[in-house]
């Protein structure tokens, strides 16, 4: 077996897996093209496995790196394994000239695009603007940072400012985006791509409000004296201060509210649900006044998207296809009987489609790539 040091972090666990693939290899030069796929499906599976054991500060998505030198063997019995499979019989002509075909017509994975929209309906889009001031507004800068950031942020020694009226800004992921927000109050927002956030450039009053479509992940600033609501899909989140996540995209049938620390209250219709952590409440659209709530769930499956994984338990392929559709901006076409699979386990969303298909065709299915439409077969 060949062994390697104790990883510190996630980069250099995939490159030591990475390391033992190319070792192992070889001179057999002609599992190039799997390899890559083999070391993320190693990579993410040990990953996730991990997290779901890291019992302090799971919800956070802390590792515990310490675990890593047991984890080593596990690696290498797991890696062998898929080596092996890979080997068992060469490298099928069919799969690597499927590969090329794929490369060719590849789409590449979303990353930091948005539109700011401001009060006075002026729009401004995100990746095309310089870092710095933005706008300006009742005095309030909105500002782009070099790490991505949109930050609100109230400028000093304007004596007027409370005085001045409130202006509403609404950033806006498209398909293929996301981006993070840190708001007047300093919580922080990261918007999954095909969301929205309404939020006002000063929190005044007795509360702070704001309006979600899509997904978001929040870390809210504490302030009892004044709560914080997110409204999202009919539902209304009350939040004193804690962090969680809200799924209401309008192409699910379940808006999801996933609680990570402290503690929430929702209400839909009539009805209102206290959250506590590791707790998820699902409100099915159109079954009225009813809230369930799903208790020590693994939360890192809500946020793995904000950590940059697409995670799956028992999904099946729409679901699946429906968060690749957001992430790649693609039309999804299914063909024939749609498959009746179910998906477990995580993908890194920073790999191109193809090779998120690749990954996915070993449950035996087939995906091909026409422009911006992604074909579903068995």
């Amino acid at each position: 077996m060949q062994a390697f040091g104790q990883p510190q972090n996630e980069e250099a666990l995939k490159a030591a897996i990475l390391d033992y693939f190319e070792t192992a290899a070889g001179a057999e030069t002609e599992i190039k093209p799997d390899v890559e796929a083999a070391v993320q499906e190693v990579h993410y599976n040990l990953i996730t496995q991990i997290r779901k054991d890291t019992a302090v500060g799971r919800s956070r998505y802390r590792l515990m790196w310490s675990k890593f030198a047991a984890a080593a063997a596990i690696l290498i019995f797991i890696s062998a394994g898929v080596y092996f499979y890979l080997n068992k019989e060469g490298v099928k002509p069919p799969l690597a000239q499927m590969a090329v075909k794929q490369l060719q017509n590849d789409i590449l994975p979303g990353g930091n695009k948005a539109v700011l929209t401001l009060g006075n309906g002026k729009k401004i889009e995100l990746d095309d603007v310089k870092n710095g001031i933005v706008a300006r507004q009742n005095g309030t800068a909105t500002i782009k940072t070099k790490s991505g950031q949109l930050v609100s942020r109230v400028e000093s020694g304007n004596k007027f400012a409370e005085e001045l009226p409130v202006s509403y800004n609404t950033i806006t992921t498209a398909r293929g985006g996301q981006y993070q927000v840190i708001l007047p109050d300093g919580s922080k927002v990261w918007l999954n791509a095909a969301s929205s956030l309404k939020y006002p450039t000063a929190f005044k009053g007795s509360e702070r409000n704001v309006e979600l479509t899509g997904e978001a992940y929040f870390e809210v600033a504490k302030n009892a004296a004044m709560p914080f609501y997110v409204k999202s899909a009919g539902q209304t989140v009350k939040v004193l201060g804690t962090h969680f996540n809200i799924n209401a995209y309008e192409d699910e049938r379940v808006i999801k509210t996933t609680l990570l620390e402290g503690s929430i209250q929702i209400a839909y219709q009539q009805v209102k649900a206290l959250i506590k952590p590791g707790e998820t409440a699902r409100i099915t659209l159109g079954l009225a006044n009813k809230i369930m709530v799903d208790e020590d769930l693994d939360t890192g499956d809500a946020v793995a998207w904000k950590d940059g994984y697409f995670q799956f338990n028992h999904s099946d392929i729409q679901t699946v296809m429906r968060q690749i559709s957001r992430w790649y901006d693609v039309t999804v076409i299914y063909k024939g009987t749609v498959p009746s699979k179910d998906f477990g386990g995580a993908i890194q969303r920073n790999l191109s489609l193809s090779q998120v298909l690749h990954i996915l065709e070993k449950s035996q299915l087939h995906f091909i790539i026409k422009g911006k439409e992604v074909v579903v077969m068995q």
